[in-house]
């Protein structure tokens, strides 16, 4: 399917995009169900962790266009902030579920603290608290040239300078086996498509059925509702809470206009 002409052609201008609006209202609201935490980002404020993470990839990685950063990361506000500061520097995103994987390691690999990463060149830890924060003192070991992400990233600028920021051309998903990324327009493309399939409109708010960092939640948990010019709600641990039947007040509460499909949509 070719991607749509209209709207942004690049994640970086879809950011803007949003930026130039409302910059008040939600974007990303994250629950856990099981202690009661809840994080909500607006606009303003998605867009300031998007600079902040582009900033520590860029300058504090080295990342340039066309790396790879494979995202290992759960169900968290952060997963999103990963994914957009990826694709604003141009670097092409290995989902968390790509199987196989692309011939050699990706050069850099964010994952969670609650668990071990697998072969990169650079490793990045994300305290996976309800706001994040270092984990210098509840990491299992000294990981060797693991940065700590977040005792890294509060300290990049608010505002986000991209000296060969991608085009729609650029690579932006890769689908794995060493097959062609999926580029900026392609991608943006299906996730409109994504939106319209779910019925989500404009200004909706969607509960989300796919984990943000496998390829289909990059698609429709990420991208979709931002196209739509709407807002997300990730479920940690989606499955238990609807396995005790409390999606359906959960959804209520939380005023969602679209409950997505658990998993990978079809």
């Amino acid at each position: 399917m070719p991607p749509d002409a209209r709207g942004p052609q690049t994640v970086g201008a879809l950011v803007a995009d949003l930026s130039r609006g409302d910059s008040s209202r939600p974007a990303v609201t994250w629950v856990d169900p099981a202690n009661g935490a809840r994080v909500e980002l607006s606009i303003a404020t998605l867009a300031n962790w998007v600079a902040k993470t582009g900033g520590l990839l860029q300058d504090g990685l080295d990342v340039e266009p066309g790396d790879r950063v494979r995202l290992s990361l759960p169900t968290h506000w952060l997963a999103v902030t990963w994914a957009l500061g990826c694709w604003v520097v141009g670097a092409v995103i290995e989902p968390a579920d790509a199987e196989p994987p692309d011939a050699g390691d990706p050069e850099v690999e964010v994952f969670g603290d609650d668990r071990d990463p697998s072969t990169a060149a650079r490793g990045v830890v994300v305290g996976l608290g309800a706001f994040g924060g270092s984990v210098r003192n509840r990491v299992r070991d000294q990981r060797t040239g693991v940065l700590d992400a977040g005792a890294e990233v509060l300290g990049y600028p608010d505002e986000l300078f991209v000296a060969d920021p991608p085009a729609p051309t650029s690579a932006a998903l890769s689908v794995g086996g060493g097959g062609v990324p999926i580029e900026h327009a392609q991608l943006l493309g299906q996730a409109r498509a994504a939106a319209a399939q779910m019925g989500l409109r404009h200004g909706g708010r969607l509960l989300a059925g796919a984990a943000p960092c496998d390829r289909a939640g990059l698609v429709h948990s990420v991208l979709a509702p931002l196209l739509a010019g709407g807002s997300v709600l990730l479920v940690r641990d989606r499955k238990a809470v609807e396995a005790a039947g409390g999606l359906t007040e959960l959804a209520a509460r939380e005023r969602v206009d679209v409950v997505a499909p658990l998993g990978s949509p079809t």
